[in-house]
């Protein structure tokens, strides 16, 4: 008889599907390059729709998202999850109203980033993401807490970022023109400042960019610590 697994990952998925995949893939590799078969956990996707969730952003609807993501939540939940990763990083603004009444234990995106960035040491950073990951306190504001310079695109290439994430990238269209333009963003950004790392807060937009950047990915931040998190959590059971 096959020995039950010791836990469970449920991933709120599909804002977007292309980093749902992104992040499926690295935690199976995560944990299949760092725990013995038998302790690897499970692990479950719940499937958000993403324009119905960017309906609502542009609604600003937080009250209809927060319940769309607690669903979510509980959904994994009843089918066994023991610990909810959200992979997107914008609905993580919701985060303290969803701890509050979510059934599973959420791993926080956010704080772990940022104390990555500021562990490296690094004082200027570019950051990549939604207008709302751009502009609400909820991400940068660690940073510039500890000091830490955030620069971030202007008003038309905030712009342009979300026609990309919420548009082509979301159905997993790439070109070498959206690459082009994503460069020349950067440049922009580059103007008079010197990044020392940037900080890519949508996992879509990682391989658009040009390698010579020292990038930072939520997404590594995220699945380290969920690794942790699950293994304190066995640890203590």
């Amino acid at each position: 008889m096959l020995q039950a697994m010791a836990s469970i990952i449920g991933i709120v998925g599909g804002l977007g599907p292309e980093g749902t995949v992104h992040y499926y893939r690295k935690l199976a590799q995560h944990f299949a390059a760092t725990l013995p078969e038998e302790e690897r956990p499970g692990i479950l996707i719940d499937h958000l729709w993403i324009d119905r969730f960017a309906r609502l952003l542009r609604a600003e609807a937080d009250d209809e998202i927060r319940l769309l993501l607690s669903a979510s939540l509980l959904r994994l939940h009843n089918a066994g999850a023991d610990l909810a990763l959200v992979a997107s990083v914008t609905p993580h603004m919701f985060l303290a109203a969803l701890r509050k009444e979510s059934p599973v234990e959420i791993v926080d995106l956010v704080e772990e980033t940022q104390q990555e960035v500021i562990a490296a040491g690094h004082r200027t950073i570019g950051l990549l993401g939604t207008r709302l990951t751009l502009t609400r306190p909820f991400f940068r504001s660690g940073f510039e807490r500890a000091g830490i310079r955030v620069v971030v695109p202007d008003e038309d290439g905030m712009k342009h970022l979300d026609g990309l994430i919420f548009g082509p990238l979301a159905s997993g269209t790439k070109t070498p023109q959206m690459r082009h333009e994503l460069a020349e963003l950067i440049r922009g950004m580059t103007a008079g400042e010197k990044l020392e790392a940037l900080v890519v807060a949508c996992t879509d937009l990682m391989d658009l960019i040009d390698p010579k950047y020292l990038l930072v990915d939520p997404i590594d931040c995220h699945i380290r610590l969920a690794a942790r998190t699950l293994a304190r959590r066995q640890r203590r059971s």
